[in-house]
């Protein structure tokens, strides 16, 4: 039976071939015709080997030369075509045993030597291609190059050591891929099991360690977002509020119109719940304010809002400005408010405006150091006031007083300075500091420009 054709890595090397073990068995016996005919054979199995048909020339020239008969040969002097004939045979022959002698040379020495350098390069090869299979990632060809090195340095270390590497590698890249594909199907928390699986050595771990801190961010956010759902279900719409404003300031991306929907609504229910309770107190309109604000960031347009908010924050604005006993700034804060809704806080506003209007008019009378705009927005306050209380004896004495200087004022103005000492005399007599002394000053200069020969009004 015709044996197969050897190819080069997959079947036993030529020199451990029974066929070769034959042929040297032939040849020590002497039987080179036996051996050439063997190792003809083991040519035909291993074509490509140059140190087979290098040995099968060399015995096929020696059973050609290596006759033992001897051949009866006429000694009578021979013709010169046959003595030509002679010496060209041994001239040939010659030629034969030194290209056989130098064929044997190269068979021993210069051939092995070339053939463990072209298997030193083919080795040296693969140790490249392995570590570039590597660096790109390519872990299927690395093991398949990583084999054929194996089989070439089967008990080489650095084989070992690639191998057991190699295999970490697959391991790593196999477990994030499961890990991937568990994410993909929606099975978070087995993903999340297997990445934290992933050695500190892996190449992948790094991504591992952003994944994980992906995955975990979106599993926080929706758990966030169930927390939320729930709390709106059970009207708790301030915690509702804290959730949501913490989930779109980490992501404003996640569910953003729905987030925003349900932050808008949540802070306008809140800052109308506080407008309702407050009953005229500061605090609660000052954090429904702030609801209202927030709300207004996600629809600025809103009209009703924007005037719930001007009214809660005029509200609060002139309680704060009370309470600290300017009253001239509570009247400016509540009296906006009070035009848009008179009613508000169930008649706080108004009580408490209608409470400031008198003390108002009177900080601004001690203030004003003789101001006229300070003085005529004075006058108005005691107006408002006596309005309300048209018998107020004291206020309506502030008044009288408040005019009379306001008319000397207009009358020095003009240089009327007999007009303006009939203004002024009266208020000086009653009241010598009006004004912080400043009422004194202006009857002074009034009675030293005036023609009239009777200065008992003026100051002394």
């Amino acid at each position: 039976m015709t044996e197969p054709k050897a190819t080069r890595g997959k079947q036993t090397p030529f020199h451990r071939h029974p066929l070769y073990e034959e042929a040297m068995k032939q040849m020590a016996e002497g039987d080179n015709v036996a051996a050439a005919v063997t190792l003809k054979r083991l040519a035909e199995l291993y074509p490509e080997e140059q140190a087979i048909q290098d040995l099968l020339l060399r015995v096929q020239l020696r059973t050609t030369f290596e006759s033992t008969d001897y051949i009866q040969v006429d000694h009578s002097p021979a013709t010169p075509g046959l003595r030509n004939m002679v010496l060209l045979l041994m001239a040939i022959t010659a030629c034969l045993v030194v290209i056989t002698g130098m064929t044997a040379v190269y068979r021993r020495w210069y051939l092995p030597n070339v053939v463990a350098r072209e298997r030193e390069a083919y080795i040296n090869s693969l140790w490249s291609e392995v570590d570039g299979l590597l660096e790109a990632g390519d872990l299927s060809g690395a093991r398949e190059k990583l084999a054929e090195l194996e089989r070439e340095r089967p008990t080489d270390p650095r084989v070992q050591e690639l191998r057991a590497s190699l295999e970490q590698r697959e391991a790593c890249a196999n477990l994030y891929a499961d890990a991937v594909s568990a994410r993909e199907r929606g099975e978070w928390q087995p993903a999340l099991d297997l990445l934290h699986q992933m050695p500190a050595e892996c190449p992948e771990y790094a991504q591992a360690q952003q994944l994980i801190g992906a995955m975990q961010e979106q599993i926080d956010l929706d758990t966030a977002w169930q927390q939320a759902q729930a709390q709106l279900q059970a009207q708790d719409w301030e915690g509702a509020i804290s959730t949501l404003a913490s989930l779109r300031a980490r992501n404003p991306g996640f569910h953003r119109a729905e987030v925003e929907e349900q932050l808008y609504q949540a802070y306008v229910l809140v800052g109308k719940r506080l407008v309702s309770q407050a009953n005229g107190n500061a605090e609660p309109l000052r954090r429904a304010a702030g609801y209202l604000s927030e709300a207004l960031t996600l629809r600025p347009t809103s009209t009703e809002l924007i005037a719930e908010k001007r009214l809660a924050e005029g509200f609060v604005a002139g309680a704060e400005a009370y309470s600290k006993g300017d009253w001239a700034a509570a009247v400016a804060a509540w009296e906006p408010a009070f035009a848009i809704q008179p009613d508000y806080q169930n008649g706080v506003l108004r009580r408490n405006l209608y409470e400031a209007y008198p003390l108002a008019a009177k900080q601004l009378i001690g203030q004003a150091n003789g101001s006229v705009r300070w003085l005529t927005q004075a006058a108005t306050y005691l107006d408002q006031a006596l309005a309300l209380e048209p018998g107020n004896q004291d206020l309506l004495n502030e008044k009288h007083l408040l005019e009379g200087y306001l008319a000397g004022q207009d009358a020095l103005s003009k240089e009327e300075w007999d007009l303006a000492i009939s203004y002024w005399a009266p208020i000086y007599a009653v009241r010598p500091d009006y004004q912080n002394g400043l009422l004194a000053e202006n009857l002074r200069l009034a009675c030293a420009n005036s023609t009239a020969s009777d200065k008992s009004m003026c100051p002394q």
